[in-house]
């Protein structure tokens, strides 16, 4: 298309003159430069003076003024055209340098459309363009924007790109949304979606979609989108959550939270162990960890929430939604908590609360560091929600009794990823009051304090952390070893690999208390971190019968209940009379398990092997239970190898029978080999 104005204009025609024009156009095409010069000088004018004077220059110039204004326009055109251009062209701006169009005005008031030949068009209030963002990947760009709102709150927004290539206004409603003002103006909207296309920025940025350490080198990002450490490049949080700024809320002062707070907590064991959790998940990626957790269970008023919240108050607020949170939560809310608290404290509240059927899987899933693949409406991939994180958990019953709630086991998987350790009931748990009357007043000054100073501690130790990342990294290896070592030898010499599994766990607790302490964050003498942690361990194994595997500890607790729930009802006695052996029935036995007699001296229950494989060790491993208990004394073997041992049974055709005859001893032995023994 001729970009010229109509092909009748004198000027233009002058400019560009048909070939065998007559001797007239020859001498108009002479003085062409100088009506060019003319037209290219008048569109260099600001668009008041141009309309001014235009009149006057057409005349001048021996034009219409019509045509006058064509060739400004297109002059004005061609000149725009240029000047975009030759900005395409020039090398991306230097770090902290934005390039807008050129039509595009800053101004004190906003952002403004400058047409070149009329007044210029107010399209939003005034915002920053601090840099272009993209994930470490290269996918995902964005424009990184930051405004003060209606209220005059500073917002800041990585607006995807994309949002400018699809549906008209998604741009500008997701700005509007966060509180800058724009024109509603069709055009000026559009006009607003192209300047935004269009600008450049040197500043590049990284775009994380969850808190934690990101980065080589590596630096942290708080659940709000602050970042500690000193990243290549500025990191900014993409997605954070709804309630991620409370996560990481401020009150009072650290100092004063040292004295109010955290010094309440020596030589109270229970809130020494929580508060040290509450620096455990920073540590997870410099030490080569992974996710896990310690399970609180305890009746109501024992001070195991009261715990948690003090770990809370390192992090942020101690109220429910906070930090704490809880475990009464979809899957799907679940996994946004979880990566919302990367690399740091996932702080669920009130187990026995939750869905039985779906707290098993969630243990597994927490502790596996990745949510469930999932599809967008359109059948894509959805982003898989990934995280690191320590889980402190707590509630009225342990994982296991919450498993049997929904009529299964706990599989010994979710046992070792988060151990259950007993808490006792009433003030049993806080032994030093501090000074205070009585537990109920200890416990009214703590939430006092708890309420008014916290927040300040998580991002100290962050701090102190992340220099010992560049300058100590042996160091901090070398500590958290020492510990393992340390509670590796508090086990017995057969201790079996879940064990020692959990063990690694509760080092990594008291490493950090150690850490935390020596880095002045917790005003604790030296060691305090690390006791704690012993007492928690040995209620642990003294909960769990000891340090085998967790399924010998499965096997025995799943004998003990059905005794316990079934004893006298299915277990008839059998005793000596007048030389054979007779069963004592006082009321007919319905749905017999077996009988209970004595064996090789010793009282014993008497299992029908079918009884014990189908009902007893549903769901599991029946020989490896009879094993088990074998191993640990409680089961009366056979002949031989054999784990069933032959019994005559009062009035069985055939005589002998094979049971599994375990001993009564078992059901004396509950507290020290899986019963509720609690700090």
């Amino acid at each position: 298309m001729d970009p010229r104005p109509n092909r009748g204009c004198r000027v233009m025609d002058a400019m560009h003159p048909e070939p065998g024009a007559n001797a007239e156009a020859e001498a108009e095409a002479a003085s062409a430069p100088d009506l060019a010069a003319a037209i290219e000088a008048l569109a260099a004018m600001p668009a008041a003076e141009f309309a001014a004077c235009r009149k006057a220059k057409a005349a001048e110039l021996q034009m219409k003024v019509g045509d006058l204004d064509a060739a400004v326009k297109a002059t004005r055109a061609v000149a725009r055209a240029a000047r975009d251009a030759a900005a395409r062209a020039e090398p991306p701006p230097s770090p902290g340098v934005v390039r807008w169009p050129g039509w595009a005005k800053q101004r004190k008031d906003g952002l403004y459309f400058d047409p070149g030949d009329g007044a210029p068009v107010w399209l939003a209030a005034a915002f920053d363009v601090i840099g272009e963002g993209r994930a470490p990947d290269g996918t995902g760009w964005g424009l990184w924007l930051r405004w003060r709102d209606r209220d005059g709150r500073w917002k800041s927004w990585l607006m995807p790109f994309r949002l400018l290539a699809v549906g008209p206004g998604e741009a500008e409603a997701e700005l509007m949304d966060r509180g800058l003002r724009l024109s509603v103006d069709p055009a000026a909207r559009l006009h607003l979606r192209r300047a935004l296309a269009e600008v450049q920025a040197g500043t590049k940025v990284t775009t994380v979609s969850r808190a934690g350490w990101h980065g080589t080198p590596a630096a942290y990002v708080l659940p709000n989108g602050e970042t500690i450490g000193a990243p290549a490049e500025p990191l900014v949080m993409t997605e954070a959550g709804e309630e991620a700024a409370a996560r990481c809320a401020t009150a009072g002062t650290l100092a004063r939270w040292q004295a109010e707070v955290a010094a309440l907590a020596v030589d109270n064991p229970l809130a020494a162990f929580a508060m040290s959790c509450a620096f455990v998940g920073p540590l997870l990626h410099p030490l080569g960890e992974v996710s896990g957790g310690i399970h609180l269970s305890g009746g109501s008023k024992s001070g195991k929430t009261s715990g948690c919240q003090m770990a809370a108050t390192v992090w942020g607020p101690s109220n429910k939604g906070a930090v704490l949170r809880d475990w009464n939560s979809t899957a799907n809310a679940l996994e946004a908590v979880a990566e919302e608290a990367g690399d740091g404290l996932l702080l669920l509240d009130e187990i026995h609360q939750a869905d039985p059927r779906a707290v098993v899987g969630a243990v597994y899933a927490l502790a596996g560091e990745g949510g469930k693949g999932r599809l967008t409406q359109t059948a894509q991939v959805r982003r898989r929600r990934t995280w690191r994180t320590f889980i402190l958990s707590n509630g009225e019953v342990g994982l296991a009794e919450v498993a049997s709630k929904a009529g299964g086991r706990l599989p010994a998987g979710a046992a070792v990823r988060l151990p259950s350790v007993p808490v006792a009931r009433g003030g049993e748990a806080w032994p030093d009051l501090h000074g205070a009357p009585d537990f109920a007043a200890f416990m009214a000054k703590l939430h006092a304090a708890m309420r008014a100073h916290h927040g300040h501690a998580a991002p100290a130790f962050i701090t102190k952390l992340a220099e010992a990342v560049v300058t100590e990294p042996d160091e901090l290896k070398a500590l958290l070893s020492e510990r393992q070592d340390h509670f590796a030898k508090r086990l017995p010499a057969n201790a079996e690999a879940q064990a020692l599994d959990v063990a690694r766990r509760f080092a990594l607790v008291a490493a950090a208390g150690e850490m935390a302490t020596a880095w002045g964050v917790l005003p604790w003498p030296e060691g305090e971190a690390t006791r704690a942690a012993e007492v928690m361990m040995a209620a642990w194994l003294a909960s769990r019968g000891g340090a085998g595997a967790g399924e010998d500890a499965d096997a025995f607790n799943r004998v003990r209940r059905f005794v316990a729930e079934h004893g006298a009802s299915r277990f008839a006695p059998a005793t000596a009379h007048d030389g054979g052996e007779v069963v004592e029935d006082s009321r007919p036995t319905i749905r017999r398990a077996g009988f209970r007699k004595v064996v090789d001296g010793a009282d014993c229950y008497l299992f029908f092997r079918e009884v014990w494989a189908a009902e007893v060790f549903e769901g599991a491993d029946a020989t490896a239970g009879a094993k088990a208990l074998a191993a640990a004394g409680y089961l009366v073997p056979g002949e031989g190898n054999k784990l069933a041992k032959k019994e005559r049974v009062p009035g069985w055709p055939g005589g002998s029978v094979r049971f599994y005859c375990v001993k009564a001893a078992i059901m004396e032995e509950g507290d020290d080999a899986g019963g509720e023994a609690a700090l």
